[in-house]
C-alpha cells in the first residue's frame, strides 16, 4: 500500500514539474542573415515561436535583391508573414544579377546597315556583336566610348558588363587613296599629306563645277579676312568669307551651301589647294575642269582676289571680286 502511494506522489510531483516547466518563458534563440556578398544585416533576437521581423533589404552591386532563404542555395523561401523560429536560425540572400545593354552608333555620314542592341549581365563577359555597319571609301576601326574618342574595342573583343548601360561608337578608316582616285563623296582625290592629322589627310575636289562663273562676293567690298593662301586654310577662309558676306550667291556661300554625295563640309579652296587641284587633277586629265579661271578664297583686298587659269596653270592676283569665274569645291577627310 505504501509503494502504490509513493509512486502516486511521485507521478504527481513529476506532473507538477512539467507544468511548471511549460509555464516558464522559453529563452530566445538568435536569427542571423547571411547577405551572401551584399551590404551587412544586422542579426534578431527573437523569442522562440515568435515571427521574424523582416529587416531592410540589402544592397549588392550589379545585382538585385529577390529575398531571404531558409538555405544557401536559395531553395526554400522564408516567409517573414508565418514562419516562426524555435531555434537559432541563419537566413540568406537571394540575388539577381542585373544586365545592362550595348548601343551600337553608326557614327558617320552615309553609313548603312543596322545593329541591334546587346544584352550582358553585370560583371559578366561575353564578344560584342561583330560589325554590320558599312562605309563606302571607308573600313571599320573598331569601338570608341565616344563619338570623337580613340578605339578601345576591336571587332567582337571580348566586353565585361559594368554597372550601367554603355554606348559604343564605330570607327572609320578611310581606305588609303592615290591621287585621281573616286573619293568618299563620288568627286577626285587631289591631294595626299600622307598622314593623318587634324582630322584628315585627303583633299577631295567636287565632282563637278559648281558655277561655270559666278562672283567671289556679294557686292560689298568688306575685308573678310580670308587670309590663308596654304593647303589647309580653304574651310577657314570660307567661313570667313560667308561670315562677313553673308546669304547670297557668291563663290564661297556656294561651297558653303553645298551636299554632294551625302557630304555638306565643301569649301571653297585656297590658293595653294587649287594649284594642287589644276596641278593633280586638271594637267593629269581628271575632273572634267575647263581652260577657264576658276576662284580660290584667298582675298588680295577689300575689293579683289586671287585666281588661277586652268589653261596653263598661271595664278592671278587683284582681280575685282565683281568677276564671274568658275568655281570647284573641295573638302577634307
Amino acid at each position: 500500500m505504501l509503494k502504490k502511494r509513493n509512486l502516486l506522489f511521485l507521478s504527481l510531483l513529476i506532473l507538477v514539474v512539467l507544468l511548471v516547466t511549460s509555464c516558464l518563458p522559453k529563452p530566445p534563440v538568435l536569427v542571423t542573415f547571411d547577405s551572401q556578398g551584399g551590404s551587412a544585416v544586422d542579426a534578431q533576437t527573437v523569442d522562440q515561436g515568435e515571427l521574424v521581423t523582416k529587416p531592410t533589404a540589402p544592397t549588392k552591386t550589379g545585382s538585385t535583391f529577390a529575398g531571404w532563404y531558409k538555405e544557401p542555395g536559395c531553395t526554400n523561401p522564408w516567409d517573414f508573414d508565418s514562419d516562426t523560429v524555435t531555434a537559432d536560425v541563419t537566413l540568406y540572400a537571394k540575388w539577381t544579377t542585373d544586365t545592362y545593354t550595348v548601343t551600337f552608333k553608326k557614327n558617320g555620314v552615309a553609313v548603312t546597315g543596322t545593329m541591334s542592341v546587346q544584352t550582358i549581365a553585370s560583371g559578366s563577359s561575353a564578344n560584342l556583336k561583330a560589325c554590320t555597319f558599312s562605309r563606302t571609301g571607308y573600313t571599320f576601326g573598331g569601338w570608341a566610348t565616344t563619338s570623337g574618342g580613340t578605339v578601345k574595342y576591336n571587332d567582337e573583343a571580348n566586353y565585361t558588363m559594368g554597372t550601367a548601360n554603355v554606348t559604343l561608337y564605330a570607327k572609320w578608316t578611310t581606305n588609303p587613296h592615290s591621287l585621281g582616285d573616286t573619293g568618299p563623296a563620288g568627286g577626285w582625290v587631289f591631294y595626299d599629306k600622307g598622314s593623318y592629322s587634324d582630322g584628315w589627310r585627303y583633299l577631295e575636289a567636287a565632282p563637278s563645277d559648281q558655277s561655270t562663273g559666278i562672283q567671289w562676293y556679294n557686292g560689298s567690298n568688306v575685308d573678310t579676312g580670308a587670309i590663308g593662301s596654304a593647303i589647309g586654310t580653304g574651310q577657314a577662309n570660307t567661313t570667313a568669307i560667308a561670315a562677313k558676306q553673308g546669304a547670297g550667291s557668291y563663290a564661297a556661300q556656294l561651297c558653303n551651301d553645298l551636299t554632294v554625295g551625302g557630304y555638306s563640309d565643301w569649301f571653297l579652296p585656297s590658293k595653294d589647294e587649287l594649284n594642287q587641284m589644276y596641278l593633280n587633277l586638271k594637267k593629269q586629265g581628271v575632273g572634267g575642269f575647263a581652260s577657264d579661271y576658276y576662284w580660290n578664297s584667298l582675298e588680295y583686298t577689300t575689293d579683289s582676289a586671287w585666281d588661277q587659269y586652268f589653261g596653263n596653270g598661271q595664278q592671278y592676283y587683284g582681280n575685282p571680286k565683281s568677276i564671274a569665274d568658275r568655281v570647284r569645291a573641295a573638302r577634307a577627310f
